[in-house]
């Protein structure tokens, strides 16, 4: 997101923080109106309760007015046509009293109205007593007193009445005042905590101003560097090599790109742990970047790969520098938990002008070059020329690398197989092969394994190339075994060093025997002498764990060094194939034939069938016959031919079980 848009959101943003706070202040001023409309309201019933309590005042004067007439005059018949109206205005001061009972009354009121009430009854019946005494002809003194009770009674219910409406005034008063407090209290307290939001707002913003500022350089500073080394990652390395790139072509300026890669690091990391191996990377950035110039750049490309950019640079400088670097790195001294370990470093060299191509075309050539320097013994700088024989040789395993992935997705790969066959001819055991992978071009015709299988296993390609043979050769075998085949034949695969030391193919290889339903000893792997040495441990887990599952286990090329036999017995393999290129030579060489009959006796004591490599004419295997070896295998005893074709091979004898 660019910055200029980063700015409009948190405009926005602030805006619509403001418009919040206008909010704020307008909805409680808001309520307060509506709170001031209550209070009239009450207001409003409160003078209706007054304006009633002044109503029943009002009849009950009304008829003590009617009372003193009746009492004035000396007509009988005028008192008793005045006698129906003391009734009215007593049925006008009840419908006055109940229309105050209608209104809501607190607790006093209603105390109050019971009390007037009570003594409404008793005026009421000293009233009706003295117009009875009036219309009796009673004597005057009994009507002085009736009129003296009436007066009292009626003085004690506008007393009760005058207090009632006192106490509406009261409580009227006390709520106004109340209200209009409280509505003041609320208007203040709103202004400040608007007050307070306003600046806190400010505050907010200024910080996230700040803080987005600080955050959009973090984050560009981790889009543009190595978390670990917080050198330029390969993001921002290439940029600069193509603003370099545009200086060379455009001003006629000179650079130099190194490509950079540590010797031994993977020993180190799979040793120690990541922990170590992220240390090494970070001293090891260090050091490299002490020897460069200040104006040149150093970034971290992807795992132990690192490069330099020497802008205005010329290749003799650079090749100065470079081997400064490896000097260094040579004699650096790495130690983790009381140990020292000793490194190197790989440097492949391009030089940047005018002519150069494009940033792909000088990293591809620089790792070209690296690699050429690991080919040439490692350790050293090595300068990207065309006419290079080890560029050449880079090149040419590179173009292998997408040939061999196109391969396998086109079913370009073909297996053949060849037999192994028992020296002793009296065995008619003929069930045994070894497959052979083959790889036909766009023409048809077959490629030597010798010149894709190096690029394969350089750039980790064996693993992919190893999978689909033993997924072929167990669907070959599951169908023999499924079509009623009377002999199942023992087929030996070749597995590459990158595979056995990859725990994740063992477990895919024991997931796909537990899918597929063949018979126990059908699958015999091979291993060549060399990876297993070097890889020991890795070697003899991955024997032990496909033992258990019924695989067998040949120890190819056995032989070509003596010291194979210190670690024999470390290896827990059914067969040892003897290494062909002191078989086929041993009818002519005595020192061979020697090596052989060594390798057969020392194989024989420790319970291991030997099959001897590249037999070629009878010579040498009658010589394998007369030293017990155990099978043979060569052109003299058959010649690879297509996995196809294995069903029409078979004979009906059985294969040899040996105990895994």
């Amino acid at each position: 997101m660019k910055k200029t848009s980063s700015h409009w959101i948190l405009s926005l943003g602030f805006s619509s923080l403001l418009g919040l706070m206008i909010l704020v202040i307008y909805i409680p001023l808001s309520e307060m109106s509506t709170t001031i409309g209550k209070m009239e309201a009450l207001v409003k019933i409160t003078n209706a309760k007054i304006s009633t309590a002044h109503a029943m005042r009002d009849h009950i004067r009304l008829r003590a007015n009617t009372l003193s007439q009746m009492y004035l005059t000396d007509d009988y018949f005028e008192r008793h046509d005045l006698y129906p109206l003391l009734a009215h205005h007593a049925a006008n001061y009840r419908a006055a009293r109940d229309l105050l009972l209608q209104h809501e009354m607190d607790y006093d009121e209603a105390d109050l109205l019971e009390e007037i009430r009570a003594v409404s009854e008793e005026g009421y019946r000293a009233n009706v007593l003295a117009a009875d005494i009036l219309l009796s002809r009673a004597s005057d003194e009994e009507v002085k007193k009736a009129q003296r009770e009436a007066y009292a009674a009626r003085q004690q219910v506008l007393d009760h009445l005058d207090e009632l409406v006192e106490m509406q005034n009261i409580n009227a008063q006390y709520a106004l005042d109340t209200h209009i407090r409280v509505n003041e209290e609320t208007r203040n307290l709103v202004i400040a905590i608007s007050a307070v939001a306003l600046l806190l707002g400010i505050t907010i913003s200024i910080f996230s101003i700040r803080e987005t500022t600080r955050k959009s350089k973090e984050i560009h500073f981790q889009a543009h560097h190595d978390n670990l080394t917080q050198l330029p990652n390969r993001k921002a390395f290439e940029h600069r090599l193509q603003l370099a790139l545009r200086t060379a072509k455009e001003r006629n300026l000179e650079h130099v790109l190194c490509f950079l890669d540590l010797d031994q690091f993977k020993v180190i990391n799979d040793t120690c742990g990541h922990n170590a191996g992220d240390q090494l990377l970070i001293d090891i950035s260090e050091v490299i970047q002490e020897k460069i110039r200040s104006h040149d750049t150093l970034g971290r490309l992807g795992g132990d790969e690192f490069g330099i950019l020497l802008e205005r640079c010329t290749l003799e400088k650079a090749l100065e520098i470079s081997e400064g670097i490896v000097s260094l790195v040579r004699n650096y001294r790495f130690s983790w938990q009381d140990r020292i370990f000793q490194i190197g470093v790989s440097i492949g060299i391009v030089h940047i002008n005018k002519e150069s191509k494009d940033v792909v075309s000088l990293m591809s050539e620089a790792d070209i070059a690296c690699y050429a320097a690991k080919d040439m013994g490692r350790n050293r700088v090595h300068v990207h020329e065309l006419n290079d024989e080890h560029v050449k040789k880079i090149h040419q395993e590179l173009s292998w690398v997408a040939n061999i992935e196109t391969s396998l997705q086109d079913q370009r790969f073909k297996l053949y197989i060849q037999a192994i066959a028992p020296v002793d001819t009296t065995n008619k055991n003929h069930g045994m092969f070894e497959v052979l992978l083959r790889l036909k071009d766009d023409d048809g015709n077959i490629i030597s394994p010798g010149e894709y299988i190096p690029a394969a296993e350089r750039f980790n390609l064996m693993r992919a190339v190893d999978v689909w043979v033993v997924q072929e050769v167990i669907k070959k075998i599951e169908y023999l075994s499924q079509s009623g085949q009377s002999e199942i034949p023992q087929i030996f695969v070749n597995l590459s060093a990158n595979s056995i030391t990859d725990q994740s193919f063992c477990d895919y290889v024991l997931n796909l025997l537990n899918q597929h339903s063949i018979p126990k000893d059908s699958i015999c792997f091979e291993i060549t002498e060399t990876a297993a040495i070097k890889n020991m441990d890795q070697a003899i887990s991955f024997i032990t764990q496909l033992k258990k599952a019924h695989c067998l286990f040949a120890l190819d090329d056995f032989g070509s060094g003596m010291s194979s036999f210190t670690y024999l017995k470390n290896f827990p393999v059914n067969y040892l194939k003897i290494d062909g290129s002191i078989v086929n030579k041993m009818d002519k060489n005595m020192a061979d034939q020697a090596m052989v009959a060594a390798i057969n006796k020392i194989g024989h004591v420790m319970n291991i069938e030997t099959i001897a490599e590249h037999v070629e004419n009878e010579a040498i295997m009658s010589e394998l016959k007369e030293m017990g070896v155990t099978y043979a295998q060569g052109y003299y005893v058959g010649k690879p031919f297509s996995i196809d074709e294995l069903s029409l091979t078979l004979r009906p004898s059985s294969r040899p079980i040996i105990a895994s």
